[in-house]
């Protein structure tokens, strides 16, 4: 069965535009005017692979309907892209802290909106079909190690972040963009490299995302700024994660 996008949007010029192309891409839509709508429906969505939300919409707006997926155990993980409105920064860095995986600015190119559809998509079924506690809802053997580097353990078998015999809270992204960041720790990775590696891009676009997801996981597991940074920023290049205990 093609995969199913839920469609939040207000305006109907937009909302048939995005349906349209991604119809001809072979995906099946389903498209609510608000928020509440599709919340007081969400009993019958079933295998959802992709919400697109628009910010600005009436009664609650996009932001706070993300924030009521992420707490929505069958969507926790279904990614998420914002439309955000040209120049609203303070929008795109809410939408990205709130949990959204990403944000595309209207007006936007098609091929654009497209390729990070598919991308989206794309991981996220990889995500499904590699752990089958997600698809089967039950317990199985482990399949890798457990990473453990800086006061850090990430449990990838129970997608699980512990520092310091606390467990910390993550949106799907920001595990993911950690887990590969420590699995490579002591390279240095371009905006560009972490965009296709962790969201799947073949190509960049906009990597403001990447800044925002790296300096919110720097605040949960209290990167406070000590030298070495455990996420050091490495000018001219991008991002690099240090094993404290190996440099100390």
């Amino acid at each position: 069965m093609d995969p199913l996008i839920v469609i939040i949007e207000d305006d109907p010029v937009i909302s048939e535009l995005v349906a349209y192309n991604l119809a001809g891409e072979g995906y099946r839509t389903v498209v609510y005017r608000d928020g509440r709508s599709m919340l007081d429906k969400r009993q019958d969505i079933k295998d959802v692979s992709l919400f697109i939300l628009d910010i600005m919409l009436p009664g609650m707006d996009g932001i706070e309907i993300c924030k009521t997926i992420r707490g929505i155990t069958a969507f926790k993980n279904v990614p998420v892209i914002m439309l955000t409105a040209r120049g609203s920064e303070s929008d795109k860095v809410r939408a990205l802290e709130t949990g959204a995986d990403d944000y595309v600015t209207k007006p936007f190119a098609v091929r654009e909106f497209l390729a990070r559809v598919k991308a989206n998509i794309r991981r996220y079924v990889s995500e499904l079909s590699e752990d089958p506690k997600i698809v089967k809802n039950q317990t199985v053997s482990a399949t890798s190690d457990t990473i453990l580097s800086s006061g850090i353990i990430l449990d990838d078998i129970r997608h699980r972040v512990f520092r310091n015999g606390r467990e910390i809270d993550m949106t799907n992204r920001e595990y993911e963009l950690l887990k590969f960041m420590m699995k490579n720790k002591g390279i240095a990775f371009s905006r560009e490299d972490l965009l296709q590696h962790v969201w799947g891009y073949e190509y960049a676009g906009e990597t403001r995302t990447v800044d925002v997801h790296i300096r919110q996981i720097r605040i949960k597991i209290g990167d406070d700024g000590d030298t070495p940074a455990i996420i050091e920023t490495i000018r001219g290049r991008g991002y690099r994660f240090n094993d404290r205990e190996r440099l100390q």
